[in-house]
């Protein structure tokens, strides 16, 4: 149900490493399935280096494996040749989740198991709502979480972002944290935005691109970069939502975002570092000629430090496509953009560092990470091999579900955004 229905190998999987270490002369691939929220290896017995061939085959095969398959080994025909449950072929790590007690009582909560997995729209992000509810006051919210150690950083980052964003006509707004309990403590695994129904700009392209939703977005990310010394980082078509009650452009998506200025969270993996290359005003001017010219190839074909805003700033005509709905000339259009860019430029230069600007946001630095068994000693670190919890009998959060190819359920069950399937008859 949602985005994994018909996606590619390489949207679904994505390989954490390979080596040459199976059966002597072998290959292992680990890989993460975002659909089902697993790990599972995948070994030939020849040196493989082709991660389509490893991909392609792990597809053909995932959906029908047993949940418990920890490791499977394909032939040359991508036919699977075996697969093991056994916990020392175990490769997941469980990434570290930041205690309750790291957030003001007054933050919003919900429990995880509290919500219904409607859709899956993303990776690690899902349309639910509460199963406490009735079903008539039920309302549909976006779960966003990470279950990778690399996404540790980020999430934290990210989290405390938008939680301390003032509210904003044209910012999607933070809803609730979403917490589990491991061992008696409550977790923060992750965060709830309001559901904005109508689609992203790149999913409805029938509709309207008005000249005030423009305008809306660059007064938004004024409102962003200048007072509150924060840069999303990523504006394109696909973070971009028109919400259809209020007829007003939102964004979302902080995953890619930083403090002007900053080096990032040196001690965990540079998250939130600030990417020149990245700004928000150069990433808007291509966002606006992709919307009228459905011309992608300068963002597909470039990496964001060969990107420069001249070459779509600079061509005399942007050639409106043919199925491009708006509501004025595309020459207004480059008009407001246009007298967008001189401003800033100049509003630049007085802001130049997220500390500058006048409601800077902050908040507190990641925390300590606990003390974990690693390698017959207690080291501080943000992961947990899985296969030593389950062989020293410890409690850790399951994020394993169905995947998507057994959904809808039969009638009368419920998903969990734990993974777990329940009779919707059971409050």
């Amino acid at each position: 149900m949602g985005y994994f229905d018909d996606c590619r190998p390489d949207q679904r999987f994505t390989t954490r490493s390979w080596r040459s270490i199976y059966k002597q002369n072998g290959s292992l691939w680990v890989v993460s399935d975002w659909d089902q929220r697993r790990v599972i290896s995948v070994g030939t017995e020849w040196y493989e280096e082709d991660e389509d061939f490893v991909l392609e085959a792990l597809a053909e095969h995932i959906d029908e494996i047993p949940p418990e398959a920890i490791l499977i080994e394909v032939g040359r025909d991508s036919e699977l040749v075996s697969w093991t449950s056994d916990n020392d072929e175990d490769t997941t790590l469980l990434p570290f989740y930041p205690s309750t007690a790291e957030f003001a009582a007054d933050v919003p909560r919900i429990h995880r198991s509290d919500l219904i997995e409607l859709e899956r729209m993303g990776v690690q992000v899902d349309l639910v709502t509460r199963r406490s509810l009735q079903p008539g006051d039920r309302q549909r919210l976006a779960f966003k979480y990470y279950t990778n150690r690399p996404n540790v950083g980020v999430g934290w980052h990210e989290l405390n972002c938008i939680m301390h964003l003032p509210k904003h006509p044209n910012i999607v707004p933070f809803h609730s944290l979403v917490i589990d309990t491991v061992d008696g403590n409550d977790k923060v695994v992750g965060f709830t935005t309001r559901f904005i129904p109508g689609d992203t700009i790149l999913d409805n392209v029938a509709r309207v691109f008005k000249l005030k939703y423009l305008q809306q977005l660059t007064e938004a990310l004024d409102f962003l970069n200048l007072e509150l010394g924060i840069v999303h980082g990523d504006i394109v078509t696909y973070n971009l939502l028109i919400d259809a009650e209020t007829d007003n452009i939102q964004i979302f998506d902080f995953n890619m975002a930083s403090k002007l200025g900053w080096e990032g969270d040196t001690e965990n993996g540079g998250a939130f570092v600030y990417e020149a290359d990245r700004n928000d005003v150069k990433w808007t001017i291509f966002t606006l000629y992709e919307i009228i010219t459905r011309d992608m190839h300068f963002r597909e074909e470039n990496y964001p430090h060969e990107l420069d805003a001249s070459m779509v700033s600079d061509m005399d005509t942007w050639e409106k496509h043919p199925d491009v709905r708006l509501d004025a000339e595309v020459a207004e259009y480059r008009r407001v953009l246009s007298d967008w860019v001189e401003v800033r430029k100049k509003r630049d230069e007085e802001v130049t560092h997220w500390t500058q600007a006048p409601r800077y946001l902050d908040w507190p630095p990641m925390p300590e990470f606990p003390e974990v068994h690693w390698v017959g000693n207690l080291v501080r670190q943000s992961w947990q091999m899985r296969q030593d919890l389950v062989r020293r009998g410890a409690s850790f959060l399951r994020w394993q579900r169905p995947p998507s190819c057994r959904l809808p359920l039969p009638q009368g069950q419920l998903l969990l955004a734990t993974g777990q399937i329940v009779d919707d008859s059971v409050p």
